[in-house]
């Protein structure tokens, strides 16, 4: 995805970030205190939480051009529920290998400014594993 590194693939469209893309990795910890710590607390990494943000949402077409989507197109994306609200999510940093995982749409903006043009953004947490995409074939 050249100038894109976030995309989610959503009823056969490929939609990705045009104007910022955000990934964020925290580790979840769980901290324990045994006697043969000496009273040191030691954390522990249990696993992951991981958010991206894509703003200026576009489509990106077999042939390379991309299309505006519009705000409710959006909407309707960060309205969904159930099944229906799971959707593939991949991070790719140009010739590096591509990360995966399943996403669900956290979080819907709309920012504009006085000149009248809006920027939407979509927050997305993954759900489950996010690894890498290597292809076996």
């Amino acid at each position: 995805m050249e100038g894109y590194n976030i995309g989610i693939k959503v009823q056969g469209k490929r939609l990705v970030g045009r104007t910022q893309d955000t990934l964020n990795i925290a580790a979840n910890t769980k901290s324990s205190i045994t006697k043969e710590d000496k009273g040191n607390s030691k954390v522990t990494v249990t696993g992951h939480t991981i958010t991206l943000k894509m703003a200026g949402i576009v489509e990106v077409k077999d042939d390379g051009t991309t299309a505006v989507l519009s705000n409710e197109e959006i909407m309707d994306l960060a309205l969904k529920t159930g099944p229906d609200a799971i959707i593939p999510v991949t991070y790719d940093r140009g010739s590096d290998i591509p990360y995966g995982g399943d996403g669900i749409i956290m979080g819907y903006s709309e920012d504009s400014s006085a000149e009248g043009s809006a920027t939407y953004s979509l927050d997305i947490q993954i759900s489950g594993e996010f690894a890498k995409q290597v292809n076996n074939g």
